[in-house]
């Protein structure tokens, strides 16, 4: 395997001496680093972020855990995956402080390094699987996009026909009905009657705003041929009438 192939491996180790870590059969498949101290092996740790870091915790009352614990609460190497190497009696607390994996002393250098390619492995198949969400994320977004883009302005272009309806828009769009409804609740949550009353009690809270426009005019433009109804239906929506609208503009 190429120098430039392998994957960064932090070794942190006080007491396991460094030929029972088979050390020369891992340098051959990972770029092997390795540290004596803990207060280094913190500080190289977050300098060169390696994709796995194994640490000794022969005895819980020293650094492993530490270090573990400091590189898991860390923003730089919290997504650092840590193997700890102890007796089998300390497994649970080492796991509680945050190792991602637990190989008891005595150990078979080989069950190691399976362990350092299974995470590996699983890390990259993580972050493709997030790189690929992202993308198909941004993708239905743009897509969704242009869709709620396209009916608003249908909408706005047919605002003021009262006949124009759900059929219409459906026709226009190049979908039947029943896609168009489940299309728009999916992405806003509404019916398509919900959606079209929004476009139009807002267009009709501008006109009113513009204090130039009667209220039968606005409910006109926006597709209400009775101002009565389309005053009731606006106070249902915004909670006022029109006419109270354009008292509040006019008395300003």
């Amino acid at each position: 395997m190429n120098s430039e192939d392998r994957r960064p491996v932090l070794i942190i180790d006080k007491s396991i001496a460094r030929n029972s870590l088979g050390s020369e059969a891992l340098a051959k498949n990972f770029h092997l680093m390795e540290s004596n101290n803990d207060e280094e092996g913190l500080a190289m740790a977050r300098e060169l972020r390696p994709d796995v870091v194994v640490c000794d915790i022969s005895d819980p009352s020293r650094g492993g855990l530490l270090i573990c614990q400091k590189l898991k609460s860390d923003a730089y190497t919290g997504h650092v995956s840590i193997i700890l190497l102890g007796p089998i009696e300390y497994r649970t607390v080492g796991l509680q402080a945050g190792a991602d994996g637990y190989i008891s002393v005595p150990f078979d250098s080989h069950v190691l390094m399976l362990n350092i390619e299974n995470m590996i492995r699983l890390r990259d198949a993580m972050r493709d699987r997030a790189v690929q969400e992202m993308w198909v994320q941004s993708e239905l977004e743009g897509i969704s996009g242009r869709f709620i883009t396209k009916l608003e302005q249908m909408i706005f272009e047919n605002i003021s026909d009262p006949n124009f309806g759900v059929k219409e828009m459906a026709f226009q769009m190049g979908i039947s009905v029943s896609v168009l409804y489940r299309r728009l609740r999916f992405l806003k949550g509404i019916t398509v009657n919900e959606f079209v009353k929004k476009i139009r009690m807002q267009r009709a809270m501008k006109l009113l705003e513009a204090g130039i426009y009667p209220v039968n005019e606005v409910a006109a433009s926006i597709g209400y041929e009775d101002s009565k109804y389309f005053s009731r239906e606006f106070r249902k929506f915004f909670g006022k009438t029109p006419m109270e609208v354009k008292h509040r503009i006019n008395a300003q």
